[in-house]
């Protein structure tokens, strides 16, 4: 009784956090990022009780969470204070804008004795960002051990294509009431319940992918191999389910086209073309799925259409002012990179580091981020923070490789789909940071855990 009790608990929480993380603006607000984290850290807390009293061991292997492991501790030592002598040694640029803040501070009537410093620049914003790390991490850990069977496989897909769909609903909506009577819609940009239409882009730009995998999943492949991709498809008994979540794939997609966001139609396509080319790889008729996919972009564009696509390509083809200026930051960020190189400026601390070295800019505009996740990650945690980091997404999609030829292997289509899926979803964002900050809005940041965790949890069955 107390285990299924604790199962609940754990489900409703995790649909808690699937569904209303994107509600208030993505969660960006002080107020909707703690209740985020602390409903996070309840869920770990909820799973380490069941596992206690199932008398389960938490952490299997913990080699495959060193390269996290080892990035959380140089977020700790970020905010560890120093004795000079040992922070000139690791971060020399960190202790000399120390003992210049120190000796402006003591300009003006404060005292001057010399205490113990920080590699970070702002050690609370850097405490800030890594609890918000741990959340994630805690997360999708916890979705990692805790879905593993078919059943709760769909249940928990259930308020990621709920929200996804409300999302690309009202994307749509806001797109077709901001008409002119000259131009015709789409004055504004779909961008649903988030503030920035990037951001509204890279949720759907995830969650398409599982989607379309999805669909696949519950064709009719095993009866007959025999049969082309096609007969699979409509021999199902889903059928009508599967022609319904197509269409509304379709919606997903039009929803992503009508937010203008140039970087997250790039990455949602590329994303298309990645699935397509990971399934091919796995038949030898590489144009099986080229027909759902045709499918799915006709709905979109038909749609398109029909409600007024022109602003969509006039977006999509100008160049702006904005676009040379993400270049010019990125120039600067040069310059920050050389002064930090090891351990950076300290998580989270870009917006109060990048004015030191804003020369490129001309404009009195405050950058809290900088429109490039991986820059960002290297200024503010150096190159051993980025190479674990990228250490431990390497290992993750070799890994997930690994599991999709051995789920194809075993015939098991319903895992081997939707994990490519959930796969995609994950490239798909990553492209998505090449450009923008999608990884730092708190929705966003929980569902790139989740797809990870999910993934991880579709493809081993067992413990």
């Amino acid at each position: 009784m107390f285990t299924r009790v604790l199962e609940i608990l754990i489900y409703v929480f995790t649909i808690s956090l699937l569904i209303f993380s994107p509600l208030p603006f993505g969660s960006v607000r002080p107020l909707a990022k703690f209740i985020l984290q602390l409903q996070a850290f309840l869920l770990f807390f909820i799973w380490l009780l069941l596992l206690l009293y199932e008398r389960k061991k938490p952490f299997l292997n913990i080699r495959n969470y060193t390269p996290l492991l080892v990035f959380l501790l140089i977020c700790l030592f970020q905010i560890l204070p120093l004795p000079e002598f040992i922070l000139r040694i690791v971060s020399e640029k960190s202790l000399d804008i120390w003992e210049k803040t120190q000796s402006v501070i003591s300009s003006i009537g404060f005292s001057d004795e010399k205490s113990l410093f920080t590699i970070s620049l702002y050690p609370n914003a850097t405490w800030k960002e890594t609890l918000l790390l741990l959340s994630y991490i805690a997360f999708g850990i916890v979705i990692s051990r805790s879905f593993k069977s078919e059943r709760k496989i769909k249940m928990v897909l259930i308020p990621i294509f709920a929200v996804s769909l409300f999302e690309a609903g009202y994307g749509i909506y806001q797109y077709v009431v901001s008409s002119d009577v000259a131009t015709g819609p789409g004055i504004e940009s779909a961008r649903g319940t988030f503030v920035n239409r990037n951001h509204f882009a890279g949720l759907l730009e995830m969650s398409i992918p599982l989607a379309l995998g999805y669909v696949l999943s519950i064709g009719n492949w095993e009866d007959n191999k025999e049969r082309t991709f096609f007969k699979n498809l409509i021999s199902s008994d889903n059928l009508q389910k599967s022609i319904l979540l197509l269409f509304l794939l379709g919606i997903m997609i039009l929803a992503l086209i009508l937010s203008k966001s140039r970087m997250g139609i790039f990455s949602g396509f590329s994303s298309l073309i990645f699935f397509y080319l990971a399934y091919s790889s796995f038949t030898r008729n590489k144009l099986q799925i080229s027909w759902m996919l045709f499918f799915v972009l006709a709905v979109a564009v038909l749609y398109g259409l029909l409600i007024g696509i022109y602003p969509v390509f006039e977006r999509f083809f100008q160049t702006i002012s904005g676009e040379p200026g993400r270049i010019l930051i990125w120039k600067d960020m040069m310059g920050i990179i050389k002064d930090f190189p090891l351990f950076g400026t300290g998580l989270g601390t870009f917006s109060y580091v990048y004015p030191l070295y804003k020369k490129s800019v001309e404009q009195p505009i405050v950058y809290v981020y900088a429109h490039n996740d991986y820059l960002q990650l290297m200024v503010e945690t150096g190159i051993l923070g980025f190479l674990s980091i990228m250490t431990a997404l390497s290992l993750y999609i070799s890994s997930s490789f690994k599991d999709l030829i051995r789920l194809y292997q075993e015939v098991d289509y319903f895992r081997f789909f939707l994990l490519l899926g959930a796969l995609t979803g994950v490239v798909s964002i990553l492209i998505h940071s090449l450009a923008d900050f999608n990884l730092h809005i708190p929705s966003n940041g929980l569902y790139f855990a989740f797809f990870i965790g999910f993934s991880k949890a579709i493809g081993s069955r067992h413990e």
